[in-house]
Order: structure tokens, then C-alpha cells, then sequence
């Protein structure tokens, strides 16, 4: 049994971050922007950092209350960054000229943003001398699994076609809370944002984009069990809102989960018993499977049903 985990830490540095308002935050505050977008620090918060100058608008200081244009800049200035830690396991699993695959621990981003900067795959892997490195699919920060990425704009533009397609063969596995009665099920609700990084899942939703997953429970134990996930679709949090439609969440998930809190205030700091161990594109050659026994150990929430 693993007992203890290797886990990464960064010195706190300073930074400055810097982004364009789209068209749904123009017309709106600049401390509205700011506690929507990032909603894990409160009102009070960003209104202490914006009257410090630490947060402005096209360079300059600005008001709370002053009102955005569309591709305004926003600034953000943190003099002591403090990133969370995270599980220092980064792994490379296959190498070639054209992509590499990886195992990405959780909870970890994909690539710098909010809290996260030097803590992320993207950066990880720059530090390990894999520059220019292509995102073609992304993986939650809170779960943990196989990624794939382009070395090169040519492979990146194929898989990323393959992706949106629905051309890749790709398989997880989840810890469920309860027991299902049925063997398998396809859920096929859409999916739409609701708020922040919260999504949501039901039929009729207007401007709620197609989703489906298939479900088979691979294991049972007394208050919980094992299910292989098929999404046959790539939306946000898709399997994590088709098993809460199913009514058996992940077990640990803080946002759908029978405890979970959808206020998108609560920041996601601990990985979930989410797995993405299969991964196909067969007319790229692309295919790889993780020793499900290595990785749940690995993976501490998966070991326990």
C-alpha cells in the first residue's frame, strides 16, 4: 500500500496576469468580471485588490465599478503567488516524434490559470524540455489519467478533427456512490454551462450541446462501486453529470456528488476517483491502455470500493 505521496511545491513568486473581456462581460464591472470568473475569492477580496492597483483595465488603475468594453485588458497583479501544491507524478508514457502520452495526476490544470501557473502539465513538461507542446483534449484538474499532446501543428490539427468527431476510442473508470441495478446504461442528456466552472445536465435546455456516455458497473462493494465510462461524446464534466443523472455521482466529486456544492464558489482542490486509463485514435496509430493495477495503487481514491 502506497501511504505517502510525492507531492510538488513551488516558491512563492511574483506574476502578473493578463487577459481580454469577451462579449458576455461587456457592459459589466470590472468587480463583477472578476468574482465570476474566479469566483474562489470573495466579493471583499477582489475589492481590496482592485483598490491596491493590483487588478486594472488597460494598464491603469480603475474603479470597482468601472464598466468593461469588449477586448478590454485586464491586469492582475500578484506580488506573492502561493500555488497549491500537487501530486508530483507526471509521467511520460510514450514518446515520438509527433506526440507524447502522459499520465497527469489530480489535481492538476492542464495549463497555467487562477491559482495555478508552475503546478501545471503544460509547465511541467516545459521544465522537462518539452517545449511547444499542443493541447488537443483536456482532462479536469481533478481527474487524473492519460493525455495526449501534439509536438507538432500538423498532428495537433488531425487529432484535434478526431476529437471533435467523435473519433477516439476513450475509457474511464469511476467510483460511484451505491449500487446501480442495471448492469449498463447510456446517458444521453446534453450539457451546458450554468455558472462558472459549474455545468449542467437535463433535456431541454436551450443552447445545451450534445452528450452521451455508456455505463457498465465493473465491480460492487458495500456502499459504493466500480464503472467503466465510454463517452462517446467530449463535453465539460460530461461522465461526472451523466453519473449524477444516473443517480450514482462519484463518490468524492465536490461539485455533483450527493454533497456536492454547485455555487461555483468552492474552490476544487483535491482529485477525484475519476480515471481516464484508455485512450484510441486508430487511423493515427494512437493507442494506450494503463495497468489499471499499477495506477489505482497509484491513485489512492481508486483503490477503495
Amino acid at each position: 500500500m502506497i501511504s505517502h505521496r510525492p507531492v510538488r511545491i513551488v516558491s512563492p513568486y511574483s506574476i502578473t496576469y493578463r487577459f481580454r473581456v469577451k462579449s458576455e462581460f461587456a457592459g459589466n464591472s470590472l468587480l463583477h468580471l472578476m468574482h465570476t470568473r474566479f469566483p474562489f475569492h470573495g466579493v471583499k477580496v477582489w475589492e481590496t485588490k482592485i483598490q491596491n492597483g493590483h487588478v486594472g483595465v488597460n494598464g491603469e488603475e480603475a474603479s470597482a465599478d468601472h464598466i468593461l468594453q469588449l477586448h478590454d485588458e485586464i491586469f492582475h497583479h500578484n506580488p506573492k503567488v502561493k500555488e497549491p501544491s500537487v501530486p508530483d507524478e507526471v509521467r511520460i508514457l510514450k514518446e515520438t516524434e509527433e506526440y507524447l502520452i502522459v499520465y497527469k495526476p489530480a489535481p492538476m490544470p492542464m495549463h497555467p490559470g487562477g491559482r495555478y501557473n508552475k503546478n501545471s502539465l503544460t509547465k511541467i513538461l516545459e521544465e522537462q524540455g518539452y517545449q511547444d507542446l499542443r493541447i488537443v483534449h483536456r482532462l479536469d484538474a481533478v481527474t487524473s489519467g492519460l493525455v495526449l499532446l501534439a509536438r507538432n501543428k500538423e498532428f495537433a490539427q488531425k487529432a484535434m478533427i478526431c476529437f471533435s468527431k467523435s473519433r477516439v476510442n476513450k475509457t474511464y473508470y469511476a467510483v460511484v456512490s451505491g449500487n446501480p441495478e442495471e448492469e449498463s446504461i447510456t446517458i444521453d442528456t446534453p450539457i451546458r454551462r450554468k455558472n462558472g466552472f459549474v455545468f449542467e445536465s437535463e433535456l431541454g435546455l436551450k443552447y445545451a450541446k450534445e452528450a452521451i456516455t455508456h455505463f457498465e458497473v465493473v465491480e460492487q462493494g458495500e456502499h459504493s462501486s466500480i464503472v467503466k465510462c465510454s463517452p462517446k461524446t467530449g463535453r465539460t464534466h460530461q461522465i461526472r453529470l451523466h453519473l449524477e443523472q444516473w443517480r450514482y455521482p462519484i463518490i468524492d466529486d465536490p461539485i455533483y456528488g450527493i454533497e456536492g456544492d454547485k455555487s461555483s464558489k468552492r474552490a476544487q482542490k483535491v482529485g477525484i476517483s475519476l480515471l481516464n486509463a484508455g485512450l484510441e485514435i486508430e487511423e493515427l496509430g494512437v493507442k494506450w491502455e494503463l495497468d489499471l493495477d499499477r495506477y489505482k495503487m497509484l491513485d489512492i481514491r481508486l483503490k477503495t470500493v
